[in-house]
């Protein structure tokens, strides 16, 4: 019995630095494997391997220290009664006794500092402490002269620190300038950066990591930008101390309650500039200055642009003038960019403030970000926004949402984001050509608790509704908080079976109040798909995944019967 105990410890082991190794299983992924293995849990694979082995290990340590205890005491040997061995001398002098106590204390460490309140409250304290699996694992090579050890850890040891190398080499060349910062309503800001890491598909996301916020601290944060624009694009919720202090750090400043906020503005442009191109000159503080230039011929794009022209007093090198700008997120002409900052002699870039939203009578010296007020916009240079580092990407259950004829992408809350990545590759695939589509359908529904929670994507939703794709997409949200009493007058019955009231949002789609009905959707969906192979992408809250895959693998085996329809269930939850 001790040594199956001992067997399965180390089977566990190398099985938690297999699970720990994420580019080896991204790789693997990439195989057939996926349609057997559910990779995408293998967070949760390793924490059920950890649970195995604190069983098999109490269970260890319950055979060795009741055989201890019967070896200390007095025996009767050939009619002589013999002293036991002293406790002492199994459990500290001998290797086996004291390695195992070392280990013994290690264990102990390593699961109470992975209780979830701790780890979210004393996150450096769990990254410290789960780094004792190194000496966990030196220590069982020696510990009772243990040659099992070889057997069962050599492979996992040699394939997670070639994994954790390659990740820390390409980290190194990882750093991304931020270009944008965005302040959304209902406590969540997005980053812009520049696309460091290559070949990343819809769904998939990013570990970050900003050491002026946290020194240990990498967190996981979903692509919601598509592989075919020029940058990577991050939104973030506040969900705890890091996501706060990154967002001050950024220079986003939310209400107390931030789910109540509902301003949103850009709080920052970086790097030079470069997403800024120039529109008329409407007003000039200097005298004689030239007339007004004509507004540039810049070609619109409602995923590229902001498609909001707003004045902005800026001053660089002395010289000031009260411009509208057309802000570029993501692209654009190149040769209708231009840059606010001034530039010295060696070609070194001036710092430059820039003020959104003042009138051409208020205009006055630039305040500092310190002083200005929530409505307006500060434009920073690069060396005043944090430095942040990219790891990834890293592989999530929709970037297989292109292997269906028809998908359903259903979304809680911030959970959109790797909603928001397949709808915008979905429409630039669409830009290139229809033919280039791998789906034919799209059904997208967002559940939402926030009213300003609508503002995150309104570019997209207004594009898509816009740009005729509405027989290759369809989006519903679905508003499940409390209607303000502006909405609840303005509500009129759903035209369809996919809810029963719909309101009018503040972007001016529609949205139908409660949560949908899942068995209603798959079972609407399989009619009007027969005979085909459905992908359902799943991104929200454990009860909400849960509910969603019992309807879903209850619909999948009726739909199979009835009309050779198949329903496979994917799920990311938070």
């Amino acid at each position: 019995m001790n040594r199956t105990a001992m067997s399965c410890i180390l089977l566990d082991i190398g099985a938690i630095l297999v699970f720990m190794s994420p580019t080896f299983l991204m790789l693997l992924r990439r195989t057939f494997l996926p349609r057997f293995i559910t990779f995408e849990k293998n967070i949760h694979a390793h924490k059920v391997a950890s649970y195995t082995m604190v069983f098999w290990a109490i269970m260890h340590i319950g055979i060795y220290y009741r055989r201890y205890v019967n070896e200390s005491k007095p025996r009767l040997v050939k009619g002589k009664i013999v002293p036991g061995t002293p406790l002492r001398v199994n459990l500290i002098e001998k290797l086996s006794g004291w390695t195992g106590l070392v280990l013994l204390l290690s264990f102990f460490l390593l699961v109470t500092t992975s209780i979830k309140p701790i780890r979210q409250r004393l996150f450096e304290v769990f990254y410290f402490i789960h780094h004792l699996f190194i000496l966990c694992t030196a220590f069982l090579f020696i510990h009772g002269g243990n040659k099992r050890a070889y057997k069962y850890l050599t492979g996992p040891i040699l394939l997670y620190c070639t994994d954790r190398l390659y990740r820390n080499l390409r980290t190194a060349f990882a750093k991304s300038p931020v270009r944008a910062v965005i302040q959304h309503p209902s406590g969540v800001f997005e980053i812009q950066l520049d696309k460091r890491i290559i070949g990343h598909r819809p769904g998939q996301y990013v570990r970050l990591y900003c050491p002026s916020v946290s020194l240990l601290q990498w967190h996981p944060i979903t692509i919601s930008s598509a592989p075919e624009e020029e940058l990577l694009t991050l939104h973030i919720r506040l969900a705890g101390g890091w996501t706060t202090s990154l967002a001050q750090r950024l220079g986003c400043r939310f209400e107390s309650d931030a789910r109540r906020s509902t301003i949103q503005k850009v709080v920052a442009l970086a790097g030079g500039l470069k997403a800024l191109t120039f529109g008329r000159c409407c007003y000039s503080t200097v005298a004689g200055d030239v007339p007004p230039a004509p507004l540039l011929d810049i070609p619109y794009h409602p995923l590229r642009h902001d498609p909001t022209t707003v004045p902005m007093y800026s001053q660089a090198g002395g010289s000031s003038s009260y411009i509208s700008i057309d802000m570029v997120a993501k692209g654009g002409s190149t040769a209708a960019r231009g840059s606010l900052a001034m530039a010295d002699d060696d070609g070194k870039l001036k710092p430059t403030v820039a003020v959104v939203g003042s009138r051409p009578d208020d205009i006055g010296e630039p305040p500092s970000s310190a002083q200005m007020e929530s409505g307006d916009v500060v434009i920073k240079m690069g060396a005043e926004l944090p430095v942040i580092y990219i790891d990834g990407p890293y592989s999530g259950p929709a970037e297989h949402f292109f292997e269906y004829e028809v998908g359903i992408l259903i979304a809680a809350g911030i959970g959109v984001t790797p909603a928001a990545a397949v709808l915008r590759s979905v429409y630039f695939k669409w830009l290139q050509g229809r033919e280039k589509l791998p789906s034919k359908k799209v059904y997208v529904f967002w559940v939402y608790r926030d009213i300003g929670t609508i503002e995150w994507f309104k570019d997209l939703l207004i594009a898509l509704e816009e740009e005729g794709l509405g027989s290759i997409v369809e989006v519903r949200t679905y508003f499940t908080g409390q209607l303000p009493e502006s909405h609840a007058q303005e509500l009129a019955p759903a035209e369809d079976r996919f809810g029963k009231q719909v309101m009018t949002t503040s972007i001016g789609t529609k949205s139908y109040i409660g949560r949908p009905v899942f068995g209603d959707v798959f079972e609407s969906i399989g009619a009007l798909h027969p005979g085909t192979r459905v992908g359902t992408f799943l991104c929200g809250p454990k009860p909400m995944a849960r509910q969603v895959r019992r309807k879903a693998h209850k619909w999948d085996a009726k739909l199979r019967k009835s009309s050779n329809t198949t329903m496979d269930f994917h799920s990311e939850v938070f």
